[in-house]
């Protein structure tokens, strides 16, 4: 079990370039479209976020992405998932 969940809002120019790519990723919410994180970390050149997406034959499929910083809205965290607001 992870210790934080993340999600992470892009701006609108990194849905647009980022979208097409992370589509199976992405969720939608009362704010849009967002990426649900198991691990979020700003401090390297690109953003480097872990996410789950879903696999064809039912379970989960762990992957790493490098995001640049400005196609970055917000990252809101929290230690239980329903506190993040809108999941």
């Amino acid at each position: 079990m992870a210790s934080k969940y993340f999600c992470l809002v892009l701006t609108a120019d990194g849905l647009d370039e980022l979208g097409p790519i992370l589509k199976d990723y992405l969720h939608e919410g009362q704010i849009g479209r967002y990426l649900y994180c198991r691990e979020a970390e700003a401090a390297r050149n690109y953003f480097h976020v872990v996410a789950e997406g879903p696999k064809e034959d039912g379970p989960t499929v762990e992957s790493e992405a490098f995001i640049p910083h400005s196609f970055v809205k917000i990252v809101i965290s929290s230690p239980d998932r329903k506190h993040i607001g809108f999941l």
